[in-house]
């Protein structure tokens, strides 16, 4: 009797449940078939597919690529009302960005609108003459100019006297009991944006609203303060507004004051750039006693770029002082001759670890070995390829160290520096940080085969977006490789490629596009 109930209880269960699926499978059906017409309403010309439109291409302005390039997508099922909606956008200028411009141009490309070919004509031909300008200042800042890692190098060194300075004022003012009033100054001098404004404040401290004289009048007033910190702060306003007329009172302070002074000294005469500064700088960083001054003469030599003063510069190489050493290295790299490639190479074989052994002298530091590689790397000289693939590829090298060579290679014209880059680039099993850095390298090399190369690694998960804003920045170099790319049957790395050669905006990508969208 209980077997019957237990059974007929189950069939009855099994009934309902059935009954509920089937309840449930015609209101599916029912709310696909409204889903079907939402969505009809949505692309057809209704005040529903507007606000979907509206909200795709509001959509564009997001900050996430991926984000953007979905909207682009989906803004090229929408047809024609979305193409409406896109040129209207893009021939009233109205977006917030150019780099937005370029969603819409795919965008509009995914649709596929007779009007893609002319709005893309167009808008290259802005670009191209936007460019144009741009182009050739680049090319000349390109012969001329220090790499973003040296230049942070450089900068480091400003910083680490300037934290050196900002820690000698607090301690005199600890001293004087006035530790509270310091607390600001210390703040501007380790503060990684610079500017006379910071300084100016604390420079003008002393004078009354009644002082006569213009700002920088009173700047060189200060620099005859009996307050140290005065005089610093004086120094470094002075040094950021590049006032010579302060070259002559700064040289005096750094063959006379105490050493924080003498230190914010060599920081401004190398802001100032002054070929009067050169003779002091070269007896302080000669005969100094104090670390900071000597390494902040020799920087301070660099910037100013006197030819005649690599001899000084070289021999510092062997100072017994690690800060002294590196400043000089950088120093030479900055100023940019070839004599120091011997001595700067000497410092690398000198310092090399061997068998697993760390060698144990001065040049073994990773900050000279850094300094030295960035230096080989900015005089460029084919003559330091060998050793700085030596260093790129040796394991017992300290990370930063490898890194720096392969920012250095990426500056030397040589195409065996290519060919170790891509080497690299290629080894699934280097450190990801080794090959970021070389990835940034080929930048710099700007030929066809490494844009090639670059396409080829826009589907890469790790590479994919370094590889696309390297292309960029490549330029019309990269457009062949770029437009060959357009016969893939990838959609989202079709999307990509369209997009950068739409960033790039060089003409001969118009009917390659066009085609690639019919």
């Amino acid at each position: 009797m209980m077997f019957r109930v237990k059974w007929k209880i189950t069939l009855l269960f099994v009934l309902i449940t059935l009954s509920i699926f089937f309840s449930l499978l015609a209101n599916s059906d029912r709310f696909m078939e409204f889903r079907g017409n939402q969505t009809y309403t949505q692309t057809g010309a209704g005040v529903s597919g507007e606000g979907l439109i509206i909200n795709l291409i509001n959509r564009l302005e997001a900050d996430n690529h991926e984000t953007r390039l979905s909207a682009a997508a989906e803004l090229g099922k929408l047809g024609g009302l979305a193409a409406n909606h896109l040129v209207e956008k893009i021939e009233s200028n109205n977006s917030s960005s150019e780099k937005v411009n370029s969603y819409m141009l795919l965008a509009l490309l995914e649709i596929g609108d007779d009007r893609a070919e002319n709005i893309l004509s167009e808008n290259f031909e802005k670009i191209e003459a936007s460019n144009q300008a741009a182009n050739e200042g680049a090319a000349e800042e390109w012969k001329q100019g220090i790499s973003e890692n040296t230049l942070q190098a450089i900068e480091a060194k400003d910083m680490a006297i300037r934290k050196y300075i900002a820690d000698s004022v607090a301690m005199d003012s600890a001293r004087a009991g006035n530790k509270g009033k310091t607390n600001a100054f210390e703040r501007a001098l380790k503060s990684e944006i610079q500017n006379s404004s910071i300084y100016v404040p604390f420079a003008l401290s002393d004078f009354g609203p009644e002082e006569p004289g213009s700002e920088t009048e009173k700047l060189l007033k200060a620099l005859k303060s009996n307050k140290g910190s005065t005089r610093v702060a004086a120094m470094m306003a002075l040094g950021e507004m590049g006032e010579e007329a302060a070259v002559d009172p700064i040289l005096g302070i750094l063959t006379r004051d105490y050493p924080p002074a003498k230190a914010s000294a060599t920081i401004a005469l190398g802001k100032i750039g002054d070929e009067r500064a050169v003779e002091v700088l070269r007896k302080e960083m000669k005969d100094g006693d104090n670390e900071y001054v000597k390494g902040g003469s020799a920087i301070a030599l660099g910037k100013i770029g006197d030819e005649n003063s690599v001899p000084f510069l070289i021999n510092r190489l062997r100072d017994q002082r690690i800060k002294v050493r590196s400043s000089a290295a950088l120093a030479l790299g900055k100023i940019g001759n070839e004599t120091a490639v011997k001595p700067l190479i000497e410092i690398l074989e000198t310092g090399k670890s061997s068998d697993g052994k760390k060698n144990k002298s001065m040049n073994a530091n990773a900050d000279i070995r850094k300094s030295a590689v960035l230096a080989l790397g900015e005089i460029g000289s084919t003559d330091a390829t060998e050793t700085l693939i030596g260093i790129l590829t040796d394991k017992e090298e300290e990370l930063e160290v490898r890194a720096a060579a392969a920012s250095a290679l990426g500056n030397i014209e040589d195409p065996r520096a290519l060919e170790a880059l891509k080497k690299v680039l290629d080894d699934k099993n280097m450190d990801t940080n080794i090959r970021n850095a070389t990835f940034l390298a080929l930048n710099k090399t700007r030929d066809q085969e490494t844009a090639r190369m670059l396409v080829g690694k826009l589907g890469d998960q790790e590479f994919g977006a370094i590889a696309r804003e390297v292309l960029i920045d490549i330029g019309e170099l990269a457009a062949g490789p770029l437009i060959e790319n357009l016969k893939t049957e990838d959609q989202k790395l079709k999307a990509e490629t369209a997009l950068i050669l739409i960033e790039i905006g060089d003409k001969r990508a118009v009917q390659p596009l066009i085609l690639a969208y019919q």
